[in-house]
C-alpha cells in the first residue's frame, strides 16, 4: 500500500512519537524517494522541563538527528504547549494543521490513534480529523493513526475502543533504522523493560509483525483512502 504514497505528513505531538509510531515505515519510504515530512506539534518540554530553554533546543536537535536517519524531514515546529493542547481552543489546532496540510499538498497523513492515554494525542487527532475531512479540492487521499509505545497500550487496557490496526507494514528491512533513530533520543530512551527502550520497541514490532506472517511490522489503523 504504501507504494501510493507520495507525499507524506507525519504528524506528532511529542519529539520522538513519529519515530516510535512510524519510523520503521518512513525510513522505507524515503528509500522509494517520496517526500517524507514531521510534524511536532508542541514544544515538546514545556510542562515536563518547566522554563528550560536548554531541554527544549536538545529534544528538537536529537529529533532532527533522528528524523536524519530514517530520511526525513523536521518541519519548523508549531509550539503548542506540551501537555495542555486541551487548554488551546480547538478552532485554533484545527486552522494551524489545516495551514500546514494544504502548504504542503500532502496526499498521506499520519497521526496518532485516538484510542492513546495521552490527552496531546487526542486532542491532535481529532483536529487532525477536522483538517484532513474530505471535501472538494482535498489533497489527502490517505489518512492512517499509529500505535506509539508507552501510550496506546495504555489505551487498550484503560478505554473502551482499543487500538484496532487494519493496515501493517513490513518494517523487517528498515527496523535498525527505526531503532537506531530512536537512541538519538537520549531524554526519551528508557531502560528495558519500559516500553521506550529499545529492546521493548523491538519487541512490539516482532509481535506486530508476527500478526500478519512478517519478522516485524508497524501497525496503522486506516482512517480512510480514496
Amino acid at each position: 500500500m504504501i507504494e501510493l504514497f507520495n507525499k507524506v505528513l507525519v504528524i506528532a505531538a511529542h519529539p520522538d512519537d513519529e519515530i516510535l509510531g512510524v519510523g520503521g515505515t518512513m525510513s522505507l519510504l524515503s528509500k522509494m524517494g517520496k517526500q517524507v515530512d514531521v510534524l511536532i506539534f508542541t514544544d515538546g518540554s514545556s510542562t515536563q522541563y518547566f522554563n528550560n530553554e536548554a531541554i527544549l533546543e536538545d529534544k528538537f536537535h536529537e529529533a532532527k538527528e533522528a528524523n536524519d536517519i530514517v530520511g526525513s524531514t523536521v518541519l519548523p515546529r508549531a509550539d503548542f504547549p506540551d501537555m495542555r493542547l486541551d487548554t488551546i481552543a480547538h478552532v485554533d489546532k484545527n486552522i494551524a494543521l489545516g495551514k500546514i496540510i494544504t502548504a504542503g499538498a500532502y496526499d498521506t497523513i499520519f497521526v496518532q490513534d485516538r484510542t492513546d492515554i495521552n490527552k496531546d494525542h487526542n486532542e491532535l487527532y481529532e483536529s487532525t480529523m477536522v483538517a484532513c475531512r474530505p471535501f472538494p479540492g482535498q489533497k489527502v487521499k490517505h489518512l492512517l493513526s499509529y500505535y506509539v509505545n508507552s501510550s496506546t497500550e495504555w489505551g487498550n487496557l484503560l478505554k473502551k475502543k482499543p487500538f484496532d490496526p487494519n493496515v501493517f507494514v513490513d518494517i523487517s528491512k528498515s527496523i535498525d533504522d527505526k531503532l537506531s533513530a530512536m537512541t538519538k533520543y537520549t531524554t526519551e530512551l528508557r531502560d528495558y523493560p519500559h516500553p521506550r527502550s529499545t529492546e521493548a520497541i523491538r519487541n512490539s514490532a516482532k509481535y506486530f509483525g508476527n500478526m500478519v506472517g512478517t519478522e516485524f511490522a508497524e501497525p496503522f489503523h486506516l482512517v480512510y483512502t480514496r
